[in-house]
């Protein structure tokens, strides 16, 4: 009989080392089905990730001759194999999921609405909160549905990136923190990498059940990691480069006002204004045009606006995304005394990562807001227009819009981007199949476009090809910095020729002379 070490060598040079998968992250989240009910299979010794029914069949023979039993997730389970004399596998040869069902879904399922009403209760800036959520998550799910579906991989955007390995899907990050939070498994640099390799866009159970909870649960074992140091050095770097610099990446803070020396004189004012303009890391140091259409707009509209300059710093939401939840405080606690100082009435920012940050997250993780009303620009545009001191003229471009997961399915944004569109006249606007709630995520959001940037380019290549060419458009709006740099490098390497431009950037193209 071949001992585990030689059958595991055996499948590895059938297959490729790469698809079969033995780490025990790999081999506990493999031995669930279905996440929200008990194990499948009490003991694995691999899992043999296989691309086409062929493999499958190989895998099959060479188990058969070499003794060893062998299960395939597609088919009807027979009795899990108790001997430990024989190495068990189990050949994923289910097909991955594609977001494109999210169309045929007529209908969400919620979790225990009791829970739902507990975590309410519980009230915002509150670690319980976040506990609260993973509790949701695995109690009471839809269970008509669960009951049907013979195997529960929700869709995931960066999986296709990995393999449609399951420990890298949403499912897998789901079974993780729970085996976490339960001290079933202990940190590893395996778990470490798959719960950050994660954009936290929300769309994961969508047919299923409300993903919030799916995020919060992430949110809370990476919350777990940082407090006990095990974050990604990356990020307790970017903290220090915020403390230091204002800037996630170490920017000077020079650079961050270089767009304003482009700008007519006294476009900004110096001190006080009603409305503080916070244009963000990101937008000021990597889509100064965005910013600079901004304030155009503001000036032509007749708007008194500052900007914090070279003290505006960094929101903070690449430090609460990674669980460096201690370090986002003390930054928030800064930044509301610089906005407090500026006695404006408004805050508007460009970026849909800053505008989700002050709107939820400094509430609901850390109990705080900021003292005056956070506007998003594209709802700052919409009033604008309403008002009448914004008028479109006629621009001929066909386009479409992406929704940015922060702005859109994180706060509800949605309406006021799609009317600035309809307000330019003669614009051909082409909506796509999978928008707002639904919209594809690009990969940039969750810290995922710094921690592993290739997997965050190949989920805006992805957007591109499936959600952007087949409609025949020309240019692609969105409205938020971090979307917009991704998709935009997507684009230029890919060789799709799709201009990206922010929201401002098409209003500003519409009303300059």
């Amino acid at each position: 009989m071949p001992s585990k070490d030689n059958v595991i060598q055996s499948l590895r040079k059938t297959v490729g080392s790469s698809s079969v998968l033995t780490d025990p992250e790999d081999l506990y989240v493999y031995s669930f089905e279905q996440f929200s009910r008990q194990k499948q299979y009490s003991r694995l010794d691999a899992v043999v990730k296989v691309s086409s029914n062929q493999q499958a069949g190989e895998i099959q023979e060479l188990a058969q001759k070499e003794g060893i039993h062998a299960l395939k997730r597609s088919e009807e389970k027979s009795r899990f194999p108790q001997s430990t004399s024989h190495a068990t596998i189990l050949i994923d040869d289910v097909a991955p999921p594609e977001l494109e069902t999210l169309l045929k879904a007529d209908e969400k399922q919620h979790a225990s609405a009791e829970l739902e009403q507990e975590i309410r209760k519980a009230g915002y800036g509150s670690f319980r909160n976040y506990a609260l959520a993973l509790k949701s998550l695995f109690s009471r799910l839809p269970s008509e549905k669960c009951l049907t579906c013979k195997v529960c991989s929700g869709y995931c955007t960066v999986s296709p990136s990995l393999n449609y390995v399951e420990t890298w899907s949403s499912k897998g990050r789901t079974i993780l923190t729970r085996a976490l939070s339960n001290s079933e498994l202990q940190p590893s640099l395996k778990m470490i990498d798959v719960l950050y390799s994660c954009s936290l866009c929300g769309l994961c159970f969508a047919p299923c059940f409300e993903s919030t909870q799916v995020r919060k649960a992430i949110l809370d074992a990476r919350h777990r990691l940082a407090e006990k140091e095990q974050a990604p050095e990356l990020f307790t770097a970017t903290a220090k480069n915020i403390f230091e610099f204002g800037d996630p990446s170490g920017m000077p803070p020079s650079k961050r006002t270089a767009w304003i020396q482009q700008l007519p004189q006294k476009s900004v004012s110096p001190k006080k204004a009603s409305v503080l303009y916070w244009a963000g890391c990101v937008t000021s140091t990597r889509t100064p045009n965005t910013s600079k259409a901004v304030s155009n707009l503001l000036n032509r509209a007749g708007v008194d606006f500052t900007y914090l300059g070279e003290e505006e710093g960094c929101c903070g939401y690449v430090l609460l995304a990674t669980g460096l939840w201690n370090e986002a405080k003390q930054n928030a606690i800064r930044l509301i005394e610089r906005v407090q100082a500026t006695h404006a009435e408004a805050l508007v920012t460009t970026c849909g990562g800053c505008y989700y940050t002050f709107s939820k997250l400094y509430p609901e993780i850390l109990g705080m807001e900021l003292p005056l009303q956070v506007f998003h620009t594209t709802q700052h545009i919409e009033q604008l227009i309403e008002e009448g001191a914004i008028v479109p003229r006629s621009l001929n471009w066909r386009v479409t819009y992406h929704d940015p997961c922060s702005l859109g399915r994180h706060c509800g944004v949605f309406n006021a981007p799609r009317n600035i569109i309809k307000a330019v006249p003669n614009l051909d606007f082409v909506e796509m199949p999978l928008n707002q709630q639904r919209s594809r995520c690009c990969g940039a959001g969750g810290g995922l476009w710094s921690y592993n940037n290739t997997v965050a380019t190949n989920c805006a290549t992805e957007k591109l090809i499936r959600d952007v060419t087949p409609l025949g458009v020309s240019t692609l709006i969105t409205a938020c910095p971090s979307c917009h740099i991704n998709l935009r490098n997507a684009s230029a390497r890919s060789t799709l020729a799709i201009k990206v431009y922010d929201m401002a950037e098409l209003v500003e193209s519409a009303t300059s002379t």
